[in-house]
C-alpha cells in the first residue's frame, strides 16, 4: 500500500485521466473503424450486387464494399467446366501422338537394325499413307484449339 500522508490543509494534486483509468477492459485498435455510411439499392441493383459479392468470395458484404470502392478493382475470373474438359482431353490427344511418334521411331530404328535400311522403308511405306492423315488429323485438332483459346480465353 503506497499511500501518502495527507498533510491538513495541503491540497491533493488531480489526478489526469489516465491515472483515474485502471487499464480495464478492450485494448483500443491502432485503425478503429469509426466512420459509417449507408446506402440504398432497388431490386435489380441489389441483385446484380449480391451477385457481384458471391463471385468475389469474400467473407463479410461490408469488406466487399470497403475494397470495391477504395481500390476499384474487381477481377471475376468464370470458369468454364467446358473449356476445360476441352483442354484436358487435348492435352491428352498430345500425349498419345508423342506415344504413337515414339513407337514410330522404335519401329523404325528396330528394322533397320534387323533386316536392312531399305527394306525397312519399304515396309514403312505401307504405313505412310495412315502416317499421313494421322498428321493432317493432328494440325486439324492444333487449329481447333488455337481458335477456341482466341475465343474463350480474356486477352
Amino acid at each position: 500500500m503506497n499511500r501518502k500522508p495527507v498533510i491538513k490543509g495541503a491540497e491533493l494534486p488531480k489526478k489526469t485521466q489516465e491515472e483515474q483509468k485502471r487499464g480495464r477492459g478492450r485494448p483500443k485498435k491502432d485503425h478503429c473503424l469509426k466512420y459509417r455510411y449507408m446506402f440504398r439499392l432497388n431490386d435489380s441493383e441489389n441483385e446484380k450486387f449480391l451477385e457481384m459479392y458471391k463471385q468475389s468470395k469474400m467473407k463479410s458484404k461490408s469488406s466487399f464494399v470497403v475494397d470495391r470502392v477504395l481500390n476499384n478493382q474487381l477481377k471475376i475470373i468464370q470458369i468454364n467446366k467446358s473449356t476445360i474438359d476441352f483442354v484436358m482431353l487435348l492435352t491428352q490427344f498430345f500425349a498419345q501422338f508423342r506415344a504413337i511418334k515414339n513407337n514410330y521411331n522404335q519401329l523404325f530404328t528396330t528394322l533397320v537394325r534387323n533386316i536392312g535400311e531399305d527394306k525397312a522403308r519399304y515396309m514403312l511405306k505401307i504405313v505412310e499413307k495412315s502416317t499421313l492423315e494421322f498428321i493432317q488429323s493432328k494440325l486439324e485438332i492444333e487449329e481447333l484449339a488455337t481458335k477456341l483459346k482466341e475465343q474463350c480465353l480474356p486477352k
